[in-house]
């Protein structure tokens, strides 16, 4: 590495030697390309003929020459706390942004476990709304045969009554579902993002979870849509 011969050394810093004034070396010419420098150019043209050989030659004015192995020696030293510090700076964020994921995993695998636990009841939920609505769209149809049979104001009042309770449950049903597919989604979306990353037990774990999917549907405890519903989601968290 080329270092300037008029860089020197003070206890503010360095100065340059040619115009006696401050000067940083990392960000100027004094290392490496100094014969580029304009203030270096400059002297270079200015400097004085060589005096004669009977004369002695005459000192540059209050420049001491930096032997290039010094200059190196005091740009390690310089340069050495800034290199530990940018090191030691995002080592120890590197270090959070691990400990911040560990976290994060860990809490996305729990949602994940409980979630699977808990949404049996927002499943059964909609079943059971699916059947009432079924029984009340039954029933609304037997009173339109019955409606010759009955009088026009217990029709009028037996019909009104029924509309209302299967909008109330439709909408309900409507929300249900809405709101269970937005946390499916979700939780979903977070469960994936750990799945790529994460070690192969979370993946046996899943399939653990098909196989009991099927015990579930033996024994009669959830339907063949919640059952094919649930493998689905299961399979789509594999791909």
């Amino acid at each position: 590495m080329s270092v300037c011969p008029a860089l020197r050394r003070s206890e503010g810093g360095f100065v340059c030697g040619y115009s006696n004034k401050p000067i940083d070396p990392f960000s100027w010419y004094c290392i490496g390309n100094y014969a580029e420098c304009p203030i270096f150019i400059r002297f270079s043209r200015e400097r004085p003929p060589a005096p004669k050989p009977e004369e002695a030659p005459k000192p540059l004015a209050e420049v001491l020459p930096l032997a290039p192995e010094k200059a190196e020696a005091e740009f390690e030293k310089a340069i050495k706390p800034v290199i530990d510090n940018v090191v030691l700076k995002y080592d120890d964020l590197v270090k959070k942004l691990d400990d911040m994921w560990k976290e994060y995993e860990s809490g996305v695998v729990g949602a994940r476990r409980q979630w699977e636990v808990e949404k049996m009841s927002l499943l059964r939920a909609q079943e059971l709304l699916s059947r009432t609505i079924g029984d009340y769209e039954k029933m609304l149809a037997e009173v339109e045969l019955k409606r010759d049979f009955m009088p026009q104001d217990a029709y009028e009042t037996t019909r009104k009554d029924l509309e209302a309770k299967l909008e109330a449950l439709r909408s309900l049903l409507e929300e249900v579902r809405s709101k269970y597919a937005a946390l499916e989604e979700g939780l979903g979306a977070h469960f994936k993002r750990v799945l790529s990353t994460s070690t192969s037990t979370e993946v046996i774990s899943l399939k653990l979870s098909l196989s009991k999917l099927d015990e579930l549907l033996k024994e009669g405890k959830i339907s063949r849509d919640t059952y094919e519903k649930l493998k689905k989601e299961l399979e789509e968290l594999l791909k």
